[in-house]
């Protein structure tokens, strides 16, 4: 570790600043629940629209909780949080408007904060940790040697291994299974694994952003020629394939994309998310379950991004529009110069800055050649895997028992009751009514009293609360059953009642 590079990166890293900045807390919690949360309807990238229809969300929610942060326009929130390196903004193809995604400086910042609270909240293992490093380095061993007698001789103590497990087992040896412990153990390790991979993909995008932008301030010189433009857009995409990541993403994408692979990976994940031992942890559990589908979006954006690196190439190598994007920024450089030049006169004179201030913009028509085609592009791939759904008929056969067994409520009969009980007084509350007429069909029926409180005006105040006790029967033993309902304080009053005899004498039954 370098002295220097570690003040540097203290300093200059947008993922520090994010962990450092004042509301940085707020943001990092919208950036998780937005990209990241499984339980929140989450996706890679978001439309303009969309993610500013969240942040207002989120606004009112820290509004309505008392928290004065966040109180500006959320597009500027965008527009800052874009500047500062946390969000990448870019055009997508399908539409014309813009998209917003994680950045990896967000990702290591999401992570670093994920990693860290958890830490304290489950199992910190370190026999799974051990035997993945002793596993992996095995691997590279046996992988990276070529010599044919050490292969067959580890293949062959492998298979010494699998027929004396196969042996023991048919023998009547009880089968080893793991510790509780290790299960939750490796299935946090897999989690956390599954976390950093997902991150790891905006490290590959960002290298093709780089070529993208490389390949456009080569063209702006007017030196270049477009085959050298070519040349050297195709060789920098070549180096990005033959680099380590490139390798290595070429070969997850080509396992990932393979039907037996996925439908190998979804058995597996299956019959883990199912195991006892690791019930309780249902946000992992959830994560898991959303890997595949998670996994192939991700390629699928890494894709999209390669694509829009050669419909870049396309528009810079035809004449016109490289003239016309030369023509581009020449006018830009014309309109920073003046407006430098107005923001001086108007510093120095003490004159507000004229408001007439516009563009007079020249163009042609276009006209679109019939024999022009554009790029490949592969057909939409439906990652949909059939599953067989077993019926439980005994499930069906209780849930229909415990249909046919809802009582009816009678709602004139209630109104009566309240009608009468209002009689000789001018209200009433439930619990009191209830003494006068228990519930007649359980817990139910002190939803169907509320509402009568609610369709007929009467008065309920949700900051107080009341016991009620309500008999029911036990389906499974028939035995009487006393519940304890907490509800609102609900007070029924005589003269909603005369409004509600009035509308019935007026509308027979």
């Amino acid at each position: 570790m370098d002295r220097e590079a570690v003040r540097s990166f203290l300093e200059s890293s947008p993922t520090i600043r994010l962990l450092k900045a004042d509301q940085g807390a707020y943001v990092l919690f919208f950036l998780y629940q937005t990209f990241k949360d499984s339980g929140s309807g989450t996706a890679i990238s978001l439309p303009q629209d969309e993610l500013t229809h969240r942040v207002e969300i989120y606004q009112e929610q820290l509004s309505h909780e008392e928290h004065t942060v966040l109180s500006g326009s959320a597009d500027r929130y965008l527009r800052e949080w874009s500047d500062a390196g946390w969000l990448r903004r870019f055009l997508s193809p399908e539409s014309s408007d813009r998209h917003y995604q994680l950045t990896r400086h967000a990702e290591d910042a999401i992570r670093f904060i994920d990693t860290a609270l958890s830490r304290d909240n489950r199992l910190v293992g370190t026999e799974g940790r051990l035997r993945l490093v002793i596993d992996t380095l095995s691997d590279i061993a046996r992988g990276a040697s070529a010599d044919p007698d050490r292969r067959l001789a580890e293949l062959s103590d492998e298979r010494e291994r699998i027929d004396a497990e196969i042996d023991a087992i048919r023998s009547g040896v009880a089968v080893q299974t793991y510790h509780p412990a290790q299960i939750r153990e490796r299935f946090h390790t897999a989690v956390d694994l599954l976390k950093t991979l997902q991150g790891d993909f905006r490290a590959v995008e960002d290298r093709f952003e780089e070529i993208a932008r490389k390949v456009q301030r080569d063209a702006i010189d007017d030196g270049r020629t477009r085959g050298q433009i070519l040349a050297e857009a195709l060789d920098a995409e070549d180096l990005v394939n033959e680099q380590d990541e490139g390798v290595s993403f070429n070969a997850f994408v080509a396992f990932l994309l393979s039907p037996q692979a996925q439908s190998q990976l979804r058995k597996t994940i299956g019959e883990v998310t199912r195991l006892e031992e690791i019930a309780s942890e249902r946000d992992s559990i959830e994560h898991m379950r959303r890997m595949v589908p998670s996994l192939l979006a991700e390629a699928d954006n890494v894709l999209r991004q390669t694509g829009r690196l050669s419909q870049t190439l396309r528009r810079l190598l035809d004449r016109q529009s490289s003239g016309h994007r030369k023509r581009t920024a020449e006018v830009l450089g014309e309109i920073r110069t003046l407006a430098a030049k107005m923001k001086q006169e108007t510093q120095q004179t003490g004159q507000p800055v004229p408001s007439n201030i516009g563009l007079q913009i020249e163009t042609t028509i276009e006209v679109t050649s019939p024999l022009a085609r554009p790029f490949w592009t592969p057909p939409q791939v439906f990652d949909v895997v059939p599953e067989t759904h077993v019926v439980d008929v005994a499930s069906i056969e209780r849930q229909a028992r415990k249909l046919a067994s809802l009582k009816r409520l009678e709602w004139d009969r209630m109104r009566d009751a309240i009608a009468a009980a209002t009689q000789h007084q001018s209200s009433i509350r439930l619990s009191q009514l209830l003494r006068v007429r228990p519930p007649k069909a359980g817990v139910i029926e002190l939803v169907g009293w509320l509402q009568i409180a609610h369709d007929d005006g009467h008065r309920i105040e949700r900051d107080s609360e009341e016991i009620i006790d309500v008999q029911t029967t036990d389906e499974a033993t028939g035995e009487l059953q006393h519940i304890r309902v907490k509800m609102p304080l609900v007070t029924f009053h005589r003269t909603e009642e005369k409004k509600n005899e009035t509308l019935r004498k007026i509308r027979p039954r």
